[in-house]
């Protein structure tokens, strides 16, 4: 499969919810082929000021360096005062990867 096939397999939708926060909704499959694509959106969005839910319920696939990224944007979220979230609300493959690498809590420490 060539890069620009891969990418046919991820893409990612977006919808205002209550003014300013957008939900992105990303779909398919976010592995290191692609990831870049989201860092580059998720920058632009933070140059624009908007508070922004990441929604991965229609996620098939995520390998670790989806994660690694998602993680690393969490955290530059919370440490320059953006607001970043992942809905909890999850596809059943993106859960049993963060599951087993021990995401869930560092996205939510909150939640029981």
């Amino acid at each position: 499969m060539t890069g620009y096939e891969r990418r046919l397999t991820f893409r990612m939708e977006e919808h205002f919810e209550d003014g300013h926060q957008l939900r992105l909704a990303l779909v398919g499959e976010l592995d290191v082929a692609v990831a870049r694509l989201l860092v580059e959106r998720l920058s632009e969005l933070r140059r624009g000021g908007y508070t922004v839910r990441l929604d991965l319920m229609r996620l098939e696939f995520i390998d670790s360096s989806g994660v690694r990224e998602l993680i690393r944007e969490v955290d530059d979220s919370r440490r320059e005062g953006w607001r970043l979230e992942i809905d909890p609300q999850l596809s059943e493959p993106v859960r049993r990867v963060f599951e087993m690498v021990g995401a869930r809590s560092y996205f939510w420490p909150d939640a029981r």
